[in-house]
């Protein structure tokens, strides 16, 4: 079995979309439904849930056809499909009808384990839908959406987009559709790459946003902004607990892009990132970035409920993190 990207994936006589992100998982059904319409627009589309996949049910649609006409068949839940479709599948692996396209959904957990294991010595190709927890995968699914819509986007709007909705992917797919929409041009005009700009105008107001600009200003030691940026995070009703956090998260890119042998491929972001935090890493000493993350993490650990003015904990900390990066 070999893995591939969703928005790459391809038709096959089998095709498995395995993992618990279901924004994924629906992304790679949609491309699969689209290409084998594309293929033949006259191609049967049907769907074999657990509550109306009886005895036979495979057979039913995937059985070799007198005039050959192509079928997509797609099983939505198999982590939740009744024995006797399993036990159908089994044997439908062992030799698939050439007409049909059957996309199998797994959506995690252990059963089924049998036929998984029976899919991947067949090497039936496997798209990969587990969560997205990686700066950089979550850029690659950024990049992948406005390709998908044939729009193109700076690498660092892509990274404002991330650092502003990055914790739902939901979100993110969501915030990047109102962003091409918004940004589409009038016929007859030529689309332009969208800008950081234009991103930062979307995410006006978004916690996430805010803190990440906030950090971005301690890091580079203006302290008067960041304070400035804080206290207009916090008028905004801002939590104490995601700004430390989205801080935290921003210090610790800053001290992984310090440590011996450290690259992009290591480190899980593009060469453009590690190029743009390596070079702000060379206003910062060991010892400075010791005090910061120190900062950090007793701030983290005040505002969870170990202080008493979580407000004053997140301010002392940017004002540590300033006073560090200008000590150093």
């Amino acid at each position: 079995m070999s893995d591939v990207e969703w928005h790459s994936v391809a038709l096959a006589p089998i095709v498995l979309v395995h993992g618990t992100e279901a924004l994924i998982a629906d992304r790679a059904v949609q491309r699969l439904r689209k290409l084998a319409k594309a293929a033949d627009p006259s191609v049967a589309i049907h769907e074999l849930s657990a509550d109306a996949a009886g005895v036979g049910a495979l057979s039913q649609v995937a059985s070799p056809s007198l005039f050959g006409e192509p079928r997509f068949v797609l099983v939505p839940d198999l982590q939740s499909a009744p024995d006797a479709l399993v036990l159908e599948l089994l044997e439908y692996v062992k030799s698939p009808e050439p007409e049909v396209a059957l996309v199998l959904v797994h959506r995690g957990g252990n059963r089924g384990k049998k036929l998984l294991d029976a899919l991947k010595k067949a090497g039936v190709p496997r798209v990969d839908a587990s969560p997205v927890k990686r700066a950089g995968d979550k850029q690659a699914f950024v990049a992948a959406e406005f390709a998908r819509a044939e729009r193109r986007i700076q690498p660092d709007a892509v990274t404002a987009l991330v650092e502003a909705f990055g914790t739902d992917l939901a979100e993110l797919a969501a915030i990047s559709r109102q962003l091409i929409e918004d940004t589409t041009p009038d016929e007859g005009e030529q689309a332009t790459p969208i800008t950081t700009s234009e991103v930062h105008s979307v995410t006006a107001g978004r916690v996430e946003s805010t803190a990440f600009a906030v950090a971005d200003a301690a890091i580079a030691g203006r302290e008067q902004e960041a304070l400035q940026l804080l206290q207009q995070a916090q008028l905004a009703g801002a939590d104490p607990v995601p700004i430390v956090a989205a801080i935290a998260s921003k210090m610790r890119s800053l001290a992984k892009v310090t440590a011996p042998g450290a690259n992009a491929r290591t480190l899980g972001m593009p060469d453009w990132m590690l190029r743009n935090l390596s070079r702000e890493a060379r206003n910062w000493s060991s010892r400075s970035l010791a005090r910061a993350l120190e900062a950090v993490a007793r701030a983290d650990h005040e505002v969870k409920g170990a202080g008493r003015d979580p407000r004053w904990s997140v301010q002392r900390m940017v004002m540590e993190i300033c006073r560090a990066r200008r000590a150093r």
